[in-house]
């Protein structure tokens, strides 16, 4: 009996398939409704189509959509004013060391710059992953503000 209702079931999964495959392809049909008749079977011959020539008025098909394809543009950022920002990096290398933060300039302004914006919570991972103290996060990150003025 079981296994009756398993050759039952999959018959029924077979005719909704070998459905949907029919409706499918009745939808997806290039000349629309045109040809559908004729896939699916139904009564509308071709040659009952009424014939332009015989001077009755045709309505325009439908207007397609229009797809046009444009190539993504490149975006050139432009170079940031450094010379700005030299006297600003010398200003937050003068004020960590104040603070007692020893780090390679390169890093220091490095992190200054990736931590910038940042919340606390990231900014806090990054700079001590990189070998800062845990007690002078705020204080690199203020002094990078009050240095840069928020400029990453």
């Amino acid at each position: 009996m079981r296994q009756i209702m398993i050759v039952l079931a999959a018959a029924f999964v077979a005719a909704v398939l070998a459905c949907a495959g029919t409706v499918a392809f009745v939808k997806l049909s290039p000349d629309g409704g045109r040809d559908a008749g004729r896939v699916a079977g139904t009564s509308a011959p071709p040659s009952q189509r009424p014939d332009p020539s015989q001077g009755e008025e045709r309505s325009s098909p439908e207007p397609r959509p229009t797809v046009t394809v444009t190539e993504p543009g490149t975006v050139i950022p432009e170079e940031p004013d450094w010379s700005d920002q030299s006297a600003a990096d010398a200003e937050f290398l003068a004020l960590i060391a104040a603070d007692g933060i020893t780090a390679p300039d390169d890093w220091a302004l490095e992190a200054g710059r990736a931590t910038c914006g940042q919340d606390y919570a990231s900014a806090r991972e990054y700079l001590t992953d990189g070998g800062l103290y845990d007690y002078h996060v705020q204080t690199f990150l203020d002094d990078w503000e009050a240095t840069h003025g928020g400029y990453c």
